[in-house]
């Protein structure tokens, strides 16, 4: 019985007689090949096993294959890890890139500007940074006071025109109040 391969990230359209030539290059001995295919669909799944002769033959194919790219994809080549049917299945591997984890794990961040400050939920990218109301901790922003104290609409000082705003406690009888005739609601 020969080593048997993982092989993962493969195109959907490869064959089972492409990756036999491809992986038994250089005198490999391929004893045989499997894809793994959706059991609902029968449409491939993007991995397969690879079983070679010996366990040179596996060495010299992962380091011939691994990281390289066939059929327009970078494959991922390694040893298989044997599992007796009802085990429970290996936890997955750390995979660079992509979305879930920890912020900043898995490599480099990706798109253009690179990560967000603040974020929704308190995770970094997105949506609101920092807390939604003060906190009694929370140090007032500089900025957001100036900002507050420069609003028309909220200044002390500008007085209000008759007939706007709520009536006075003694015109809150009925009929002791009027419309000013402005449609504006």
């Amino acid at each position: 019985m020969g080593t048997k391969l993982f092989v993962g990230n493969l195109s959907y359209a490869i064959t089972e007689l492409e990756l036999r030539e491809a992986f038994s290059q250089e005198g490999r001995t391929v004893q045989s090949v499997r894809i793994a295919l959706d059991r609902e669909t029968q449409r491939p799944r993007g991995f397969a096993f690879i079983e070679v002769a010996t366990d040179a033959d596996a060495d010299s194919a992962i380091k011939q294959w691994n990281g390289v790219m066939l059929s327009g994809r970078n494959v991922f080549v390694e040893k298989a890890q044997e599992r007796k049917p009802g085990d429970p299945r290996p936890a997955p591997r750390p995979r660079p890139g992509g979305f879930g984890g920890p912020p900043g794990a898995g490599g480099p961040p990706r798109g253009p500007g690179g990560p967000r400050p603040g974020g929704f939920g308190g995770a970094p990218g997105g949506f609101r940074g920092g807390p939604r109301y003060p906190v009694a901790s929370a140090t007032v922003d500089k900025e957001e006071g100036r900002r507050r104290a420069a609003r028309p609409e909220k200044r002390a000082d500008a007085k209000k025109r008759p007939g706007e705003g709520r009536p006075k406690e003694e015109d809150r009888e009925r009929g002791k109040w009027r419309w000013d005739g402005n449609d504006d609601y």
